[in-house]
């Protein structure tokens, strides 16, 4: 095989990360007797997004993220002041019981496992919180090593983190290939560390950062097939 180990994205490469969203808004907003708008939804996921942003760019750290992610916008479409801390810790308390599987993602894991690669885990989020959601979805134990940001004290596309996760793994980088949906943390960060990956673009956003995986799939039927082809040039045609 050209490569030994796969690393996979939790959020959004695996697990629906927009209906954990919105589930966990419902159970937060019905606690706090707060009507959840069409419109506050659609700013709030803007918001989080573009803080998340920040975040792998290094320009906030997550307790920051944590601590700014609701006050503003419970105030302009509430009039209520918040512990913005502890509504964030109660959010991502409901956050961590999503674990609705992305179509595709269990049956690849199995064929990846037949194959003979290890799969690990490499995630911006709470380690507990990520295991959690894996074993919710009962695919925690397909993986070998599960690694996050919490546990590296880093984030992707920092170089530390991979220095921290292949500190950890049994393979090298040049046996490694990432999967996953973030082009600005999984792809760049991969490129930036001098390894391979797949992008795996479900949602169809455009390439702004010039980074070249070696493929890039909207389904992971595509995947299956790079896997089944070892990854040749022409697995997709």
């Amino acid at each position: 095989m050209k490569y030994k180990q796969i690393i996979v994205d939790v959020d959004d490469t695996l697990l629906d990360t927009p209906d954990t969203v919105q589930q966990a808004l419902n159970y937060l907003f019905k606690a706090h007797g707060w009507d959840l708008t069409d419109d506050f939804k659609k700013e709030f996921h803007s918001y989080n997004q573009g803080l998340w942003r920040q975040l792998e760019k290094g320009e906030l750290t997550y307790d920051q993220l944590r601590a700014v992610l609701f006050p503003s916008l419970i105030k302009k479409y509430y009039g209520e002041d918040i512990d913005g801390l502890a509504v964030a810790d109660e959010f991502h308390g409901y956050f961590h019981d999503g674990h609705k599987l992305l179509p595709g993602a269990k049956d690849t894991l199995i064929y990846a496992k037949k194959l003979g690669y290890s799969l690990a885990v490499l995630s911006n989020g709470e380690q507990f919180g990520q295991e959690r959601r894996l074993k919710l979805a009962g695919i925690h134990d397909y993986f070998d090593l599960i690694v996050t940001s919490e546990l590296a004290g880093c984030q992707k596309p920092d170089p530390e983190i991979f220095d921290f996760f292949f500190s950890q793994s049994d393979y090298s980088p040049s046996e490694t290939v990432f999967f996953g949906d973030g082009l600005s943390s999984d792809i760049l960060g991969a490129a930036g560390y001098g390894f391979d990956s797949v992008w795996y673009n479900h949602r169809h956003r455009k390439n702004t950062l010039h980074v070249h995986p070696l493929f890039e799939v909207d389904n992971y039927a595509q995947f299956q097939r790079i896997l089944q082809k070892d990854f040749a040039p022409d697995s997709l045609v």
